[in-house]
Formats: C-alpha cells, sequence, structure tokens
C-alpha cells in the first residue's frame, strides 16, 4: 500500500473545504425555492379546501331552493285547486263566458281593419333639426 504524501493530504483537505463551501452555498441558494415550494403547496391546499366548501356551500343552496319550489308549485295548485271549487260553487255550472279580454280584443281587431294603412309619420317637419339660420 502507498502512504500518503503531504500533498496528497494538502490536497485531500482543500477538496474537503471546497466542496463543505459548494455545499453550503448551493443548500442555501436552494433553500429559498424549497420553502417557496412549500408556501405553495400550503396555499394550493387552503384554496382546495375553500372550494370544496363553496361547492357544498353551492349543492346546499340548490338542495333547499329545490325544496322551497316544490313546496311553492305545492301551494300554488292548492290555490288553483280553491279558485276552481270556489268558482264552480259559486258560479254554478253554466257555460263560461269567453271573458272581457276575448271580447275586447275582437273589438279592438275588428276596429283596425280600415282602408288606409296606419300613419306612421306626421305631415309636416316636426322643426328640431332645423339650424338657428333657418329659424331666423
Amino acid at each position: 500500500m502507498q502512504s500518503w504524501t503531504p500533498e496528497m493530504w494538502q490536497a485531500a483537505v482543500i477538496g474537503l473545504v471546497v466542496g463543505v463551501i459548494l455545499g453550503y452555498l448551493l443548500l442555501r441558494l436552494t433553500k429559498g425555492s424549497v420553502k417557496k415550494q412549500v408556501q405553495t403547496e400550503a396555499e394550493l391546499k387552503e384554496v382546495k379546501t375553500q372550494l370544496s366548501d363553496k361547492q357544498a356551500q353551492l349543492e346546499k343552496h340548490f338542495a333547499e331552493s329545490a325544496e322551497l319550489f316544490k313546496t311553492l308549485i305545492g301551494d300554488y295548485q292548492k290555490l288553483y285547486r280553491h279558485y276552481a271549487a270556489s268558482s264552480e260553487a259559486l258560479l254554478g255550472s253554466k257555460p263560461a263566458d269567453k271573458g272581457l279580454f276575448t271580447q275586447q280584443l275582437v273589438t279592438a281587431s275588428s276596429e283596425s281593419k280600415s282602408e288606409e294603412p296606419p300613419r306612421d309619420y306626421s305631415e309636416g317637419s316636426s322643426g328640431l333639426l332645423k339650424t338657428d339660420k333657418e329659424n331666423q
């Protein structure tokens, strides 16, 4: 086996010192990015939990809205049945009138069938677009 000479020991110690310094610098440079990565992952987890909470709130909102609409539909059906039963009880079983609206519609449509086309515009100009020189 060969023995180490002082120059070899000196080169090994210098290599060890340079390696430690380079390792420290490399660790120091990457340590910030590791912290940033951990912080970004924590923010991502927080945003994911907020998103899942919002989705749960949204699902709850629509479920409650659906139940309220079911109740509202039921109430309208009850109201309609009440009006139908009351109108039959109060008016009897005589044939239903066409109503005032259809009678007014027939009258209005017969009046609009005139020989002249509708007059959309006035006969003369209104004077709104005349300049000041023309008005004087």
